[in-house]
């Protein structure tokens, strides 16, 4: 008799991780659809990827009836020509920590409320991870935590925190200079300094610029980033912070 070799190591991490995203698959069309209308909805910033090369863009039409949607062009002349070159584009997103994920064919250029945008078909597969692998908290309003650093420029920023998990953090501003900030952007040496319960250094990795409106009417920019291999002393520090957060949170619910 043969027995079926077992599984080890990283082969299975990744059969269980394959398996876990295909809980999350999404096939049928109507299915499709209103994921992307989430997206839509929410103005949320995808990535696209093709070859070598990527665009920041936003969905502007769901069309479930023909199965296709339109987005908006890249901030480059040249990143379009080459998008509508490609035979395959890969769009992920993962605002909030909730992942997208899929793959279509070529686009085509299109005209949307009068400017250029480009249509592709429905992916046969997309995947719409509506979990968190991270408890996440939300930051004091009154004496916010703050990220501070240098940009890929050089320039000092000063950001407070919106929210806080051991994955990352996501960082609120009314700075322009931040608005048009690409996915995969990298700042290194971050200090993040929270009250009084610390301050660790950090490496960050943004992976989901987004704008959003206040209750206010003001516009805001909100970067999702994660943190590149967390130091196990800075890990202490933040699941602290998060664990004290979360206490008060408790407590002041109660109170209600």
């Amino acid at each position: 008799m043969i027995t079926e070799p077992t599984l080890s190591g990283a082969s299975a991490s990744t059969t269980n991780a394959r398996e876990a995203d295909d809980r999350y698959a999404q096939r049928h069309t109507l299915q499709i659809a209103v994921c992307l209308r989430t997206l839509l909805g929410r103005r949320d910033f995808l990535t696209v990827e093709f070859g070598d090369m990527q665009i920041v863009t936003q969905l502007l039409d769901v069309d479930s009836g023909r199965a296709h949607f339109v987005f908006d062009f890249g901030s480059t002349a040249k990143d379009n020509r080459a998008l509508v070159d490609a035979d395959e584009l890969t769009f992920r997103s993962q605002p909030s920590g909730i992942r997208t994920h899929f793959v279509t064919g070529g686009a085509v250029v299109v005209t949307f409320e009068g400017r250029p945008a480009f249509e592709v078909p429905f992916p046969a597969v997309l995947h719409y991870v509506q979990r968190r692998e991270f408890h996440r908290v939300d930051t004091p309003m009154f004496d916010p935590f703050v990220a501070s650093g240098l940009d890929g420029a050089g320039a000092a920023f000063r950001l407070e925190l919106q929210d806080l998990s051991l994955g990352g953090v996501a960082l609120r501003m009314r700075d322009a200079r931040f608005e048009a900030l690409a996915a995969r952007t990298v700042w290194n040496d971050v200090r993040l300094q929270m009250g009084g319960l610390g301050a660790v250094p950090v490496d960050l990795e943004v992976v989901a610029p987004r704008q959003i409106v206040t209750p206010t009417g003001e516009h805001r920019t909100v970067l999702g980033c994660r943190f590149i291999h967390l130091k196990a002393n800075a890990e202490r520090v933040l699941q602290r912070a998060i664990t004290l957060l979360e206490t008060r949170r408790k407590e002041h619910t109660a109170r209600d």
